[in-house]
């Protein structure tokens, strides 16, 4: 790990813990007891954000600390860009698909998890396409 650049290191952190933290989180609210966002599940997906902002924060320090922050140049900023431009076609037929949920099916429950569940997609999506192009050198 230690030929890996900062934001390699970085993504990967991030990869981890969204992984960990949503799985952890979609294990304990599905299925829904009705078709409504209760309380207990507000409060259980804050805890659940909490979590996650901590295990990255730490995981970023820890990295910083133990390396030293490369400077980002002209093709990490490429890779992170074309990244984006693919994970965004993903959250926009997301967005369509939770839209369709939310005219069919009562209740906002599964349309806030669709909404949800596809920014979960496309970030981690995004994050996989940026380390698979600085395994590749790009």
């Amino acid at each position: 790990m230690n030929q890996l650049s900062f934001q390699e290191k970085s993504l990967w952190v991030c990869l981890i813990a969204e992984i960990t933290i949503y799985s952890l989180y979609y294990l304990n609210v599905l299925p829904p007891v009705n078709g409504n966002m209760e309380s207990p599940h507000i409060i259980q997906y804050f805890k659940y954000m909490g979590l996650l902002v901590t295990f990255i924060v730490i995981g970023q320090v820890a990295i910083a600390i133990k390396y030293k922050e490369d400077t980002v140049d002209e093709r990490q900023r490429l890779i992170e860009m074309k990244a984006d431009r693919i994970s965004s076609y993903i959250l926009h037929i997301g967005i369509f698909a939770a839209i369709v949920v939310a005219m069919t099916v009562p209740g906002n429950f599964w349309f806030i998890h669709t909404i949800n569940g596809v920014a979960i997609f496309a970030e981690v999506l995004n994050q996989i396409q940026q380390l698979r192009a600085f395994r590749r050198g790009f």
